[in-house]
């Protein structure tokens, strides 16, 4: 079965952090029309960056054929991209998470699978349903064997010398800027 391309596409960015952004700049270069919702980022911050804000996560579901997540995993994320959510995106709708696997309510992911054909899910890690899925939904989905977000030897090198250089401002400046335990 032949692909679709990208170009012209609409592409919804959840939350437009450092990840965010950088999604929105691939994005250009295949000449997608890009929207955001970030409650925390101001809209002329986004609109900067060629992008268009969304006043509602609604509204980025409905208004995009591909949504792409770049939200946290915490007490009010987790589950929270759950079918009333996915059910509101257009017809041949793609999921994209590489955010953390427990911000999707996966009984709605299955849900979602079962109700709308034309759905699929992109993921760099593996959901638990994921046996489910590949035996009901063949085609429909992509997942990556284990999380990948930072498993380059150039991650690793930067998180050293990230922390390294954080030690080094707490002690020359009492810089507390990356504290967990508070």
């Amino acid at each position: 079965k032949p692909g679709t391309e990208l170009k012209g596409k609409t592409l919804g960015i959840h939350a437009f952090g450092h990840v965010g952004k950088r999604v929105a700049r691939i994005a250009k270069g295949f000449g997608m029309k890009l929207f955001a919702f970030d409650p925390f980022i101001p809209d002329d911050e986004i609109s900067k960056e060629g992008v268009t804000p969304l006043k509602s996560v609604e509204e980025l579901y409905e208004k995009c054929q591909y949504v792409s997540l770049h939200i946290p995993a915490n007490e009010k994320t987790i589950k929270s991209i759950n079918f009333a959510l996915m059910s509101r995106m257009p017809q041949n709708a793609v999921l994209v998470n590489t955010a953390r696997k427990e911000i999707i309510n996966e009984d709605d992911l299955l849900k979602m699978f079962a109700e709308r054909e034309d759905f699929k899910y992109i993921s760099d890690i593996a959901p638990d349903c994921a046996a489910e899925i590949a035996e009901k939904y063949a085609g429909r989905y992509f997942f990556t064997p284990k999380k990948m977000g930072a498993q380059t030897a150039e991650a690793n090198i930067n998180a050293g010398l990230a922390a390294a250089r954080q030690i080094v401002n707490f002690f020359e400046k009492g810089d507390r800027t990356f504290q967990v335990n508070k």
